[in-house]
């Protein structure tokens, strides 16, 4: 239970507008509908509903919450990750 409670003061945290909220309500249906229908071979479709779902939560963030997409902060966390364990590996004796 903890981590879904995590997971929902996150989501409101990071999409503190209204219409940020309303903009990932309508985006992350469209790119799962979009990774469905590549899968199905309607990759035309499919890439343009992936990218409008995607520019829809970019829209959000960017103009209305004025944060980073989850991705991208994921992303970022995994380099750091990286690079930190890269650092430590190389300066063993």
């Amino acid at each position: 239970m903890n981590k879904v409670k995590w997971f929902i003061d996150d989501f409101f945290s990071r999409h503190a507008t209204m219409t940020g909220r309303v903009l990932h309500i309508i985006g992350i249906p469209q790119a799962f509908f979009g990774l469905f229908q590549l899968v199905t071979g309607r990759w035309k479709w499919g890439l343009l509903n992936l990218f409008l779902g995607y520019l829809w939560q970019w829209i959000g963030h960017k103009h209305f919450d004025k944060n980073e997409v989850g991705e991208v902060i994921l992303i970022k966390k995994m380099i750091a990750k990286f690079t930190k364990s890269l650092c430590s590996w190389t300066k063993r004796p």
